[in-house]
């Protein structure tokens, strides 16, 4: 990504936002993961993998269309509005007529309640994703911490104040929905250039082609990665599936954390630099470099701490998602390479690139999850590395030929993550065997290796010249400098 004091200020306030969000989080789901049971946190989350695909449905490439589009006017701004609304109220309305299906299919009544209250969320987006996109192509990123804060902090006090009152898995549903009320709340407060635009069909035609195919790539991507999720259901129940549903949980705290803060800048930063004409070959190695060195040493701490952190944070009835976390962090270390690859190839306006690598990866992680479900759920969790793989080796051939490139300058400079996520794990390792010699209780002995673990990293980081490092203390400097 650039490094013009505008992405600086940008990746500043995004991992403000993602770490302040965080502190909302963390909290609220170590008090749900006690108020609630593992069976109806997975009715839930069935639910939720519904209606995550139909979100992709509802945006249509909306939002990275207005990021990438190099001349964008107000026609183009008032059909993007259009095609959102069509798409975002006619799904409300699918989702109205077909719950009752997945219900029965389920045999499980709640899921038809759960989606009933989740499609409100279709009726408001359609007043805020427009604009929240062009929040995102200017790279406002201070409004963006603004409007995403009140929103967690909305979804949080409402799932919270529900579940306290006994309402169990509504209150899950229930949280989203106050969050997209705030969000659109704070949006229309904040009125953004262009934004409320009255809808017209005039010149939808580019994005529509543009839309189609974006959309059925994340529509295979997101079935792929959530469809298994459908399969344990059916396959193991619903308690199983909250269990496995806390592990991938434990390892998307990554993805509220870095991921998305680092994700939220490079399409709108990369669209920005082709747009001008700039090589992306730099920028996306420096990019993955970050974010492996980042992402490597929070996957292994977590293959390492899995049983404590899942202890602590959620309490002693998850205890059986532990394994499944260190398997699935285990599976999740090449992903990493090419977490950024979706979005420069969006960015490069190469969305059927994308859609090839979604059609290659989907069936292969699919079918290897259902062959993995006549074992059990341990086997089910092992076998994401095969379709991680997979993405890895299309990602890079694709990016290669886009970025005319060699896969030695996009990963070479990840290779010293390798040697920071080692020497990371190394001093996790040596704290996590000196607290069982002292015999530490849970919460000293997580602290201990928390301590250790970030201590080995900001040393290493530091000796091995880590660019995460560089970012890291740039990022503190422009924010001291925006309250000095």
């Amino acid at each position: 990504m650039s490094k013009s004091p505008t992405v600086r200020g940008a990746l500043a306030w995004s991992f403000a936002e993602r770490y302040l969000s965080l502190l909302i989080t963390v909290p609220t789901t170590m008090i749900l993961a006690r108020l609630l049971t593992p069976t109806q946190v997975g009715v839930y989350s069935l639910c939720a993998v519904v209606t995550n695909l139909a979100s992709i449905l509802r945006d249509f490439g909306v939002s990275e269309y207005l990021i990438q589009e190099r001349e964008l006017d107000r026609e183009k701004l008032r059909s993007a509005f259009t095609i959102t609304l069509l798409m975002a109220w006619g799904i409300a309305l699918a989702i109205l007529g077909s719950r009752f299906l997945l219900a029965d299919w389920y045999h499980e009544p709640l899921l038809a309640d759960l989606l009933l209250v989740l499609s409100l969320n279709f009726v408001m987006l359609p007043l805020a994703s427009p604009t929240f996109a062009l929040l995102n192509r200017e790279m406002a990123f201070h409004q963006v911490f603004i409007v995403q804060v009140s929103a967690n902090a909305a979804n949080a006090v409402t799932s919270i104040a529900l579940a306290w009152r006994g309402h169990g898995a509504m209150s899950l549903a229930w949280g989203p929905v106050a969050g997209i009320a705030v969000q659109v709340a704070v949006l229309v407060w904040l009125r953004p250039r262009d934004a409320l635009l009255l809808p017209r069909l005039r010149g939808v035609g580019r994005q529509l082609r543009f839309g189609a195919m974006f959309t059925g790539s994340r529509l295979v991507e997101s079935g792929s990665r959530n469809g298994h999720e459908l399969i344990i259901g059916k396959v193991f129940g619903f308690t199983a599936l909250g269990l496995f549903s806390r592990a991938t949980g434990l390892i998307d705290l990554l993805a509220q954390t870095v991921s998305s803060a680092i994700l939220r800048v490079a399409t709108p930063a990369l669209a920005a630099d082709h747009r001008a004409g700039h090589s992306l070959v730099a920028p996306y190695a420096k990019g993955t470099a970050i974010f492996t060195g980042i992402a490597w040493p929070f996957m292994g701490g977590v293959a390492l701490l899995s049983g404590d952190i899942i202890a602590l944070l959620f309490g002693p009835q998850w205890h059986e998602a532990a394994p499944l976390a260190t398997l699935l962090a285990l599976a999740g270390l090449p992903y990493a390479l090419t977490m950024l690859a979706p979005n420069a190839l969006a960015a490069t306006g190469q969305i059927r690139r994308r859609l090839s690598v979604a059609l290659w990866y989907g069936p292969t992680h699919l079918a290897c999850v259902g062959l993995a479900a006549v074992w059990n759920l341990h086997a089910v969790a092992a076998v994401f590395v095969i379709g991680n793989l997979v993405q890895v080796a299309m990602y890079t051939r694709h990016l290669t030929e886009v970025l005319q490139a060699r896969p030695r300058e996009l990963f070479g400079p990840s290779a010293v993550s390798a040697q920071l996520a080692l020497g990371c794990c190394a001093g996790l390792g040596l704290a996590q065997l000196a607290s069982h010699e002292l015999g530490l209780p849970l919460v000293p002995r997580l602290a201990l290796c928390v301590v250790a673990g970030a201590l080995a990293w900001l040393g290493c980081a530091t000796l091995l010249r880590h660019p995460a490092m560089t970012e890291v203390r740039r990022a503190l400097t422009h924010l001291r400098s925006r309250h000095a």
